[in-house]
Order: structure tokens, then sequence, then C-alpha cells
């Protein structure tokens, strides 16, 4: 069996009722040799970091404070915060999050510190139309592979999470062929262009409309390290089924 990682972005969606319920299910029906990672919102990490033990899954956080250099600025946590909230992991340069014309990830990069990193890209409906995913991809990446970004620490692996922007809630995929194209081309690209990194230390997952109906042809595509699952991630059975998937 191959270990993948299999990622849940809760998104803005749980509750104490709901977190119980969930752990109910899912610790009981659990039986996976996959790294099995929650981004739940930031105000039940501390709730749900109670159900883990003997590493059965570990959390992240969803997003950095963009300020987290000025402890004075109200709003947000720093990666400080999530690491003793329980998260090894955060998300940086969601799509939902790059909407905003202000955000840069430089910014989250560079303050993460001891979290790892799932450095989110992917193009949108307009760019696979005028065939320029590469185009943006390389503009997105060219953040990860930044030296300033890194003055701190040299990361030990990176994560990258390819999600087409096109595909995220849509039902819809790209065809296997095309994912596996487009994961080899991100790991090519940031083992040439990262300062520390070599392609063995460079893991893709895919995130976009997977559902335990596609998630073992996605887990089984060349290229392809994991998944980041978002709808289906809130369905226990689901998500439980997905994880207990034999690649």
């Amino acid at each position: 069996m191959t270990k993948k990682i299999i990622a849940a972005n809760w998104k803005d969606n749980g509750g104490r009722e709901f977190i119980k319920d969930y752990f109910g299910y899912f610790k009981n029906n659990l039986n996976t040799e996959h790294e099995i990672i929650f981004f739940p919102p930031d105000l039940y990490i501390n709730q749900i970091n109670t159900y883990i033990d003997n590493n059965s899954f570990y959390l992240g956080g969803q997003k950095l404070n963009a300020n987290v250099g000025d402890k004075s600025f109200t709003s947000g946590n720093s990666s400080e915060m999530f690491f003793d909230s329980g998260c090894n992991y955060i998300l940086v340069g969601h799509s939902e999050v790059r909407i905003s014309a202000s955000y840069s990830a430089s910014n989250e990069l560079y303050y993460a510190n001891d979290l790892q990193i799932i450095f989110c890209v992917g193009e949108d409906k307009n760019d696979k139309e005028s065939n320029n995913t590469k185009h943006k991809l390389n503009k997105q990446l060219g953040e990860l592979c930044n030296k300033a970004n890194y003055s701190k620490i040299k990361p030990k692996k990176v994560i990258i999470a390819y999600e087409p922007v096109w595909a995220i809630g849509t039902g819809y995929t790209p065809e296997l062929k095309d994912i596996s194209f487009i994961h080899r081309f991100i790991k090519t690209y940031v083992s040439e262009n990262h300062p520390f990194l070599k392609e063995k230390d460079i893991m893709v997952l895919y995130g976009g409309s997977v559902n335990s109906k596609n998630a073992k042809e996605i887990l089984s595509t060349p290229h392809v390290d994991g998944v980041l699952i978002g709808g289906a991630s809130l369905d226990a059975k689901e998500f439980t089924e997905i994880c207990n998937l034999k690649i």
C-alpha cells in the first residue's frame, strides 16, 4: 500500500455537536495507514485536538494572520498560536483567500515558522479556456520559490495542493492524464526553481470536487501524493471511506 495524504478542509463549517458526532463515527471506523489532516475553523481546533491519540490524525490552520509580524494587530492568529493549539500544518494561498486583491502569500510563507505549509495553487476558468494554466501556476509557484521567504528556516519538504478553481465545488474534475501532467509540471518547476528543495522533497495533492466515487482513481494517478477535500470531508462516513482506501 502506498501512503498518501488525505486532508479535509472544513472551510467555515462545524459546530460542537457536529464535531462530537463526526469523530464518534470517524474514530470508531478509521482503519488507515494514510496521513490524515483536518483543517477546521480556528474556533474548533482545541475541541478536535481532544480526539487525537497516537497520531491518528493531524491538525492544521486555515490561514495565518497576514500581519503576524505585528503583535499589536487585532484579529487573526500567528503560527505560534496555531502550533500551541496542536496544529502541525497551515494552508497558504487557497483560492478563496487569493481572491482578495490585497492578498500576498509571501507574508504567510515568511511567518509560517515551524508549521508545515500546504501551498495552494490553481487556475480559474478563464485561465483554463485561454490555455494560461502553466503561466498562472508559474506566477503562483514563484512566491513559493522566493528565497527571501525562507530567510529564517530551510524547509525539509514542501507540500503543494493543486486546486483548479473551476473544479472546486462544481462536481467536475480534470481528466486523470491532465492531473498527472500538471502534478509532474509542478514538481519539476519547484525542483528547478526552489533554493533548497529537490524533487524527492516535493509532494503535490489534488483538490477540487474529490469524493468517495473518484478518490481512489485520483489517488492512484501518477505524481498524485494525496488529496485536499472540501465538501465531501464534511460527511463523516464519506470521508472515512476515502481515508480507508487501499492504494
